[in-house]
């Protein structure tokens, strides 16, 4: 009886452990509790970037789907719908460049590469077209939950610069 109450302990530890595991797994890669994030615009290193005043009196108040940061002498501006985004869904990106007197710039080349700081993740670097007055369209899904870093990288006259901004899903 006692050899039979102790095989079934160790079962039921190994089952513990077995769904323990499984739900660890699962909370890492699906972003676990607390990962959702507005859009944020941050710096290279990821420390957020507050709105400052030449930014804002382009911009005027934002919503939710959209944060802008200025960068060399152009005010970047970032869309994402849907908002928030979802894993594996399509998502779309637009790109709004104006200069620092709010006139739209139409002559970049942009792209974005989609990463997740904690872990390595396969390229994700959808191309943008331009579509008009500044803005510029690009479509790629979010592979999967967790904190992503949106890196939109402006090409003009050869010189390449960059903005960068967080979200969390």
């Amino acid at each position: 009886m006692a050899k039979k109450i102790g095989t079934i302990a160790i079962v039921v530890l190994i089952a513990f452990a077995v769904f323990a595991i499984s739900m660890r797994r699962s909370h890492m890669m699906m972003g676990g509790a607390g990962v959702q994030q507005d859009l944020v615009a941050v710096s290279k290193d990821g420390a957020p970037i507050p709105p400052s005043a030449d930014v804002t009196a382009i911009t005027g108040e934002l919503p939710k789907s959209t944060a802008a940061q200025k960068s060399g002498g152009m005010i970047v501006s970032l869309a994402l719908n849907p908002y928030p985004p979802s894993a594996g869904a399509p998502g779309k990106f637009d790109v709004t460049l104006t200069d620092l007197d709010g006139k739209s710039i139409d002559d970049a080349v942009i792209s974005l590469d989609l990463t997740m700081p904690s872990m390595w993740m396969p390229p994700n670097k959808p191309a943008m077209e331009f579509v008009s007055d500044g803005k510029y369209h690009a479509e790629a899904p979010f592979t999967m939950r967790g904190g992503w870093r949106i890196e939109v990288i402006i090409t003009r006259g050869g010189t390449a610069q960059s903005a960068f901004f967080d979200v969390g899903l």
